[in-house]
């Protein structure tokens, strides 16, 4: 709500300075923040390592784009990974993102992921402790 407000303060001076009308409908959904919850993404983490999958640190503050994802974090142990399926200079949303997304690699991709996170479920299934972990960090930083 901050950042919107900055954000349509910076559309209402332009308008003012440029003589423009400012008409705007931000709607009635709001993107809530993601919560990463880091002993998932920890399991998942090195459950993709061990398909053999190199996986960069991330800042699990940080954020890209908007997305309901952040909603459903702020009711239940979250992540959101990204694993790769094309070089890191292809831009999502893109005619070459599509064709790596169909490319061999790209549906390599796709099951590495798949694999990686049926992989945590049977962890999480598997550990009364790994649950109770999972639980207690979301609840912590509730």
């Amino acid at each position: 709500e901050e950042l919107k407000e900055r954000v349509l303060n910076c559309f209402l001076g332009t308008s003012l300075a440029t003589g423009a009308r400012l008409e705007y409908n931000c709607g009635d959904r709001v993107y809530a923040p993601m919560k990463n919850n880091l002993t998932l993404a920890e399991l998942f983490r090195q459950n993709l390592e061990s398909i053999g999958r190199h996986v960069e640190a991330f800042d699990p503050h940080f954020g890209l784009g908007s997305t309901d994802m952040g909603n459903v974090s702020q009711v239940v142990p979250s992540i959101h990974p990204f694993v790769a399926i094309a070089s890191p200079q292809i831009s999502l949303h893109t005619p070459e993102f599509a064709s790596a997304a169909t490319s061999e690699e790209g549906h390599k991709g796709l099951l590495d992921a798949a694999k990686a996170m049926a992989m945590t479920v049977v962890d999480i299934l598997g550990s009364r402790e790994t649950l109770d972990e999972i639980k207690q960090e979301f609840y912590r930083h509730g």
